[in-house]
């Protein structure tokens, strides 16, 4: 499905840092067939998600209209700037920063670029999941963004929250306890066709297995690791969830 345009303080883009993007490129482009493109991965033509060199990592970007604005609120909130707010020619403007919790996420500020221009499919970026302490979670995001936190479903196992937006849930929240809170992250999620068939290809390709498949409550989940470290989730929909539109 074709996306053209994001909604304030939502998820629109994933970015995967990488010590070497040409390693990378290769591992991408045999799981999923995305085509490197400069510092932009295509699918179809279709930007898909972004690529830099840096420490191993998968990013969320939230969208913004006010780039420079949002900088002061992040940092008036607990947050910090790790990289201030950047031109990427006409495409639009980013930055870095880490939340109260100390995860580390983007925010662009469109202009030709909205973000990801291709989702509800296979093989393309569908959730972003915030791990980190929920009421530090809860009061940054719901004073930066607008977020709410609502009671979610994963598993019977594990605690999860889901945090919304404009009326509707835009992201996931994985609780972490204090002694954790080192651990804070955004986690990229990727949609596939067939979740036992990628698992086998990332581990042909050199990528490794981080967390078996598990049944959550929207289909089958595995967290994988590219062949340089960064991790990410692949989640096969269960069929009524399948071409869900933003």
């Amino acid at each position: 499905m074709r996306i053209r345009g994001y909604a304030e303080g939502t998820p629109c883009w994933a970015e995967l840092c990488t010590p070497d993007p040409d390693v990378a490129a290769d591992f991408y482009q045999g799981l999923f067939g995305w085509r490197r493109d400069g510092d932009v991965f295509r699918r179809d033509g279709l930007a898909v998600a972004g690529l830099r060199e840096g420490a191993p990592a998968w990013l969320t970007y939230l969208s913004t209209g006010d780039l420079a604005g949002l900088a002061r609120q992040v940092v008036d909130s607990g947050g910090t700037v790790v990289a201030p707010p950047a031109g990427f020619g006409d495409r639009g403007r980013g930055a870095l920063f880490t939340d109260a919790c100390g995860a580390v996420f983007g925010a662009w500020q469109r202009g030709t670029l909205a973000g990801a221009q291709i989702a509800a499919e296979p093989d393309t970026v569908c959730w972003s999941d915030l791990a980190g302490e929920e009421k530090v979670a809860a009061a940054f995001y719901g004073t930066v963004f607008g977020w709410t936190v609502q009671p979610g479903a994963l598993t019977p196992e594990r605690d999860y929250r889901d945090l919304a937006a404009h009326g509707r849930v835009v992201a996931g929240l994985i609780p972490l306890p204090p002694e954790r809170a080192g651990e804070a992250s955004w986690w990229t999620t990727i949609e596939v066709s067939d979740r036992a068939g990628t698992v086998r290809r990332c581990l042909e390709l050199g990528g490794r297995v981080t967390m078996g498949s598990v049944d959550v409550s929207v289909g089958g989940y595995a967290r994988l690791a590219d062949p340089l470290g960064a991790a990410f989730g692949v989640i096969e929909l269960i069929p009524h969830l399948r071409g869900w539109s933003s």
